[in-house]
């Protein structure tokens, strides 16, 4: 959805400079091994999600991927993540509503489901317009975007369907201010140098050898929109040859802390991304960047701490686990359970509470403009009356 987008940046080294003098967060970029901007990223290392240095036929495609990684395969695809874009004639959302209407001051709109495609129809009394869906952005979990092209332009459709109201809205980050022509009704041109970054998070191999072209990318996130490009991995699987495989494809085990939060980020947002990228003061909105919201808490640290990495808590090869008691174990390695002592290895624990850690100290608030709440990964103590801190 639009928050996606990002502010036009100046050259790279002119904003880094910008950064060093922000409001302090919760980890300042100059240090090393600080977190860094995306862009950053992609020059320094040899992979990083979203970088589309590689070429095409570097990558394997996800069923080649499956045949040694079966079990992982399935469960990847119960994801949110491999849902991430679809085609309107495959977005289940989109199959079970044939028709979703929307009404604003002198417009009228519908979401139609047609035979071949899915198109927007909009009336506004004596006119009306008409274009075709060519992307679904979003599983539909929370949220589906439409993507449109017209002629050589992408658009971000103004109405968005939201899963709480069963109902089209205004997508998030479009303004309220009714449409001043009918061609406004469709939605907001992309920019050329947003229009990579939204696609590079939600499909997989849209850019190419520096070139964008989604119309040949893969829809979701599959294993190399995180691994890299792997067939020079599956050569060397195939290979008779002795010797490491592991330099071959990309795995984030070997990274720090730092760098593990930043690779998620280079999606959800690193906090260098939000201060360099994003527009000021967004208040609530900024929940959807975990990563950013993760280093504002006290046990991050400096240097950041492994437990409480992304995916110390969150499996990205499996479906997202709901089951708030389940998260419990990943407190206890940093804190003693109640009653218990502090030691050397763990730091107190809870006075209170004895269960379901994360529905106090990582509450849930509603984003109005999304129409749903998220879960705060700024851990903390939440003392009664406080709401949410920016």
């Amino acid at each position: 959805m639009k928050s996606c987008r990002t502010i036009q940046p100046l050259q790279l080294e002119i904003f880094v400079v910008i950064l060093l003098l922000c409001t302090a967060r919760a980890q300042d970029p100059s240090l090393p091994g600080g977190s860094q901007a995306t862009p950053a990223r992609w020059k320094e290392t040899g992979w990083w999600p979203t970088n589309g240095a590689p070429a095409r036929n570097e990558y394997a495609g996800a069923e080649t991927c499956s045949r040694c990684h079966a079990g992982i395969a399935v469960t990847q695809r119960k994801t949110p993540m491999f849902s991430a874009a679809s085609r309107p004639s495959e977005s289940e959302l989109l199959r079970h509503h044939t028709r979703l209407p929307f009404s604003e001051s002198e417009y009228s709109y519908v979401l139609s489901r047609q035979p071949n495609e899915s198109r927007f129809l909009i009336e506004d009394g004596t006119r009306m317009i008409s274009a075709p869906i060519d992307w679904a952005f979003g599983s539909g979990e929370v949220a589906q975007t439409y993507v449109l092209k017209r002629n050589d332009t992408y658009l971000e459709s103004r109405l968005t369907y939201y899963t709480s109201l069963m109902a089209l809205g205004i997508t998030t980050g479009h303004s309220a201010r009714t449409p001043q022509n009918i061609e406004e009704t469709l939605g907001d041109p992309i920019d050329a140098e947003t229009a990579p970054r939204c696609f590079g998070c939600h499909t997989t191999g849209s850019t190419t050898s520096g070139r964008f072209d989604p119309d040949h990318a893969t829809l979701g996130l599959t294993c190399e929109a995180c691994h890299g490009p792997g067939v020079k991995h599956v050569a060397a699987m195939n290979s008779a040859k002795s010797g490491s495989v592991e330099q071959t494809i990309f795995s984030a085990k070997k990274l720090s802390p730092v760098e593990s939060v930043d690779f998620c980020g280079a999606c959800h947002r690193t906090p260098v991304d939000v201060a360099a990228f994003m527009p000021a003061n967004m208040g609530i909105a900024t929940l959807r960047f975990q990563p950013y919201r993760l280093e504002r808490s006290l046990c991050w640290g400096q240097k950041g701490d492994a437990r409480i990495t992304c995916v110390a808590c969150h499996d990205p090869h499996q479906p997202l686990v709901r089951d708030l008691a389940a998260y419990d174990a990943k407190c206890l390695k940093c804190h003693a359970s109640t009653g218990n002592a502090p030691s050397s290895t763990l730091i107190a624990g809870c006075t209170v509470g004895k269960k379901d850690c994360a529905s106090c100290h990582m509450p849930k608030y509603e984003i109005p403009a999304v129409h749903a709440k998220f879960t705060d990964h700024y851990i903390r103590i939440v003392r009664p009356g406080t709401g949410f801190l920016p």
